[in-house]
């Protein structure tokens, strides 16, 4: 039996009152008419003006088929349950008669959504105030707040949400009753939906304005957990039905321990943007952990079973081991919700009674060792059988005509307003006299208020005389620096992650040895980034090849093109589906979203390991007008005769170094000079690749040799014309040509 949260499917949605305005051809006319407005309840076919019949007859289907959702999940409809039924078809079931709803509901509003984006002229004035309910934000947040945005695809997002909500509590209803097939069936049905929310429909959505905290549903990421948590449930569907039929405990353990590791994925991914923050209910979190821990309790029970029954001299011992190992891993995690808490302790009890007659039988029969330690014991293995149903949005065939904004013709006087603008009365303004209604036209200075602007630093490279102003530039590249060896490169609007570290610590696997958190920009997530259009690893360790931050980033954009050193293939190659790795000299051409072209060559960097394996790799990046070249290598570790004939205007290196007793672990100071030399570069971007909050031996006996100040004292007696530009963590730092 598996654990159950109905959580997501407790969404409420209701219309606000909104004003709606009359327009005239006539601008004196319509402040006449100010009067007239008044309230109306939203439906669409007051929202959007329908320009011929079947437009007014598919907004009205749309209003009546959004009240019908409406007020079957807030409970507020007054029809009778038998007539209910009879409307759904005969259907019984409350969760499939809310389905049928969604299903006839979602075409209507995916082809209003496709007509009113792509004419652009989708709106009468009035805007779209249909609010939702969360039902996953914390309790402080939840309760019946309401929350609203005025574009679309808020409501096309929350709709989609629910169906996928409504489809997992109908698998759950289908599986209580014992069809195995079909609930499994739904729950990869509801993983399509939430994929593609997270994939298609979220991320182009915007906050709402002056919005101080977005329904979690919104954020693409919450779709991605729920994709993988309706994932897990459709494998534990098929695990019930591998035990009905008998099939062999060495699968029903890889079955089991599967469902483990997609828990593990979504709850890497909610920590990736959940975090400190706090958007999301703890009880989604505890869910997710708890499920984690049964079925990795169950996984190890059916591995015992598969040992005890095995012909291998020594696999009673193992089993015993395992299952001594399992209930000490399981202690303290008992859940505090009564219906997790039964299941829990049927699990565990069923786990005491089979190490108690496996002990027994090995007192009086096997008298076989025991190990103790984990790393003498085996781990269940992991097998995944399920995968999402695409879901394939469905749209009508109605063709929308929405009638045209009529523009009111204003004088030369009233272009305060905004030339050529619809003219939009609110309730209250202050800029029509209510007395004389016409406009006011005096200016305050107290009346403008100028949008709060952040400012990053802005460096113009010139070749010749200065320039008048940076908007002429052709080239540049803004660095924003995110500690250690991450950083996020913007080259004429291509967007370029580097060695990212944006979940978890950096601790090589062995935290006890060592262990690092960024001191600055700890707060930022994958769910901060900007929209990538690649991603580039220099070396195959893990403060460059971060697999804690790698993991969920292929979840969120298993398509993003990478770049990377063929050192890293084994690690990429399971995560990510366009890799591309480059050996020292050769190179590769990318291209932004926005159509910029940049070109990465890969150069030799470190050896890590015997002198005859493979160097790791810096970067040579050239804009697209090839009058911007950027090198990055992040141990300031490079092979001077191939980097002779090579030039770059900007270097990125580290330039303290950092010293283990008899081995040099970053290069820096003298270093970075002569590389800068080599390479005539006109800016110098140091890293503090060691600022790091770092425990553990290994950070006790790091030495750092030499200072910002010292590397600027050798730089000016070898470059005196270059400048160094330090970058401020989180804080673009913009260098451009002419």
């Amino acid at each position: 039996m598996m654990l159950h949260f109905s959580n997501p499917a407790k969404l409420k949605t209701k219309r606000l009152e909104s004003c709606v305005c009359v327009y005239s051809d006539n601008f004196e006319s319509s402040v006449n008419e100010y009067h007239n407005v008044h309230l109306h309840k939203i439906i669409f076919e007051e929202i959007y003006g329908a320009g011929d019949p079947s437009t007014l007859m598919e907004l009205k289907e749309l209003s009546a088929r959004r009240r019908a959702i409406e007020e079957s999940i807030n409970e507020t409809s007054v029809t009778a349950n038998a007539t209910a039924r009879e409307m759904a078809g005969g259907l019984t079931s409350r969760l499939e008669q809310d389905l049928l709803k969604l299903e006839v509901y979602l075409p209507l509003l995916e082809n209003l959504v496709f007509h009113a984006t792509s004419s652009g002229n989708g709106g009468s004035g009035v805007e779209l105030k249909i609010s939702w309910s969360s039902a996953l934000s914390p309790t402080r947040f939840s309760g019946c707040k309401f929350l609203h945005n005025d574009e679309l695809c808020f409501e096309h997002g929350m709709a989609l949400f629910l169906y996928g909500a409504i489809l997992r509590e109908r698998a759950q209803e289908v599986l209580l009753r014992g069809d195995l097939a079909q609930s499994g069936e739904l729950y990869r049905k509801a993983a399509g939906v939430y994929h593609h929310l997270f994939q298609q429909v979220l991320p182009s959505l915007k906050p709402a304005v002056g919005q101080e905290r977005p329904p979690p549903e919104t954020n693409p990421s919450l779709s991605n957990v729920m994709n993988f948590i309706c994932l897990a449930e459709a494998q534990g569907a098929a695990l019930r039905k591998a035990v009905e039929k008998r099939m062999s405990v060495g699968l029903l353990s890889k079955l089991d321990c599967g469902i483990k590791e997609l828990l593990d994925q979504a709850y890497s991914i909610l920590n990736s943007f959940n975090g400190k923050c706090e958007i999301i209910s703890s009880k989604l979190e505890e869910f997710i952990c708890f499920s984690r821990s049964l079925h990795e309790l169950r996984s190890k029970r059916y591995l015992a079973d598969s040992l005890k029954n095995g012909l291998k001299k020594g696999d009673v011992g193992l089993a015993i081991g395992v299952l001594r190992m399992a209930l000490e891993n399981i202690k303290g995690k008992t859940p505090k919700k009564e219906s997790w808490q039964l299941v829990f302790k049927k699990e565990i009890k069923t786990v005491h009674e089979m190490l108690r007659e496996l002990e027994q039988e090995n007192g009086f029969v096997y008298h076989e060792r025991v190990p103790i330690g984990v790393d003498q014991l085996p781990s269940p293995e992991s097998r995944i059988i399920v995968a999402a149903a695409p879901y394939n949005p469905k749209r009508s065939e109605t063709k929308l005509v929405f009638k045209k904004i009529v523009k009111p013709r204003l004088s030369k006087s009233q272009t305060i307003l905004g030339r050529n603008k619809p003219f939009l009365l609110p309730f209250t303004t202050s800029i029509l006299n209510p007395t004389s209604h016409t406009p006011d036209t005096s200016f305050s200075p107290k009346k403008l208020k100028l949008p709060k602007k952040r400012w990053s630093a802005s460096v113009v490279m010139s070749k010749g005389k200065p320039l008048e102003s940076s908007f002429s530039r052709k080239d540049w590249f803004k660095l924003t620096y995110l500690e250690g060896n991450s950083w996020i490169w913007d080259v004429n609007g291509l967007k370029i992650l580097v060695d990212p570290i944006l979940v978890g610590n950096l601790d090589f696997g062995i935290p006890w040895l060592y262990d690092a958190a960024k001191k600055y920009v700890k707060n930022f997530q994958l769910s901060d980034l900007p929209e990538l259009d690649c991603l580039l690893i220099t070396q195959s360790l893990d403060d460059h090849c971060h697999l804690k931050t790698l993991k969920p980033l292929s979840q969120m954009l298993p398509n993003l093109p990478v770049i990377a050193t063929p050192n890293a293939e084994t690690l990429l190659n399971p995560l990510f589906s366009s890799v591309t790795y480059l050996e020292p000299g050769q190179s590769s051409e990318i291209m932004g979203r926005n159509g910029s072209k940049a070109k990465i060559q890969a150069t030799a960097g470190p050896v890590l390991g015997p002198p005859w394996q493979r160097p790791e790799n810096g970067y040579l990046v050239t804009s697209q007008q090839e009058e911007l070249t950027l090198y990055y290598e992040p141990h300031c570790v490079y092979n001077k005769e191939l980097l002779q004939k090579e030039r770059a205007d900007i270097l990125i290196s580290p330039v303290i170094k950092q010293l283990l007793p008899g081995f040099t672990l970053v290069s820096g100071q003298e270093d970075a000079v002569q590389l800068a030399k080599l390479l005539q570069s006109k800016f110098i971007v140091p890293m503090r690749n060691g600022e790091l909050d770092s425990k553990g031996f290994l950070s006790s006996i790091i030495q750092s040799e030499g200072t910002m100040e010292s590397f600027k004292e050798l730089l000016s007696k070898e470059l005196p014309n270059a400048k160094v530009l330090e970058a401020t963590p989180g804080e673009p730092l913009e260098i451009s040509t002419p």
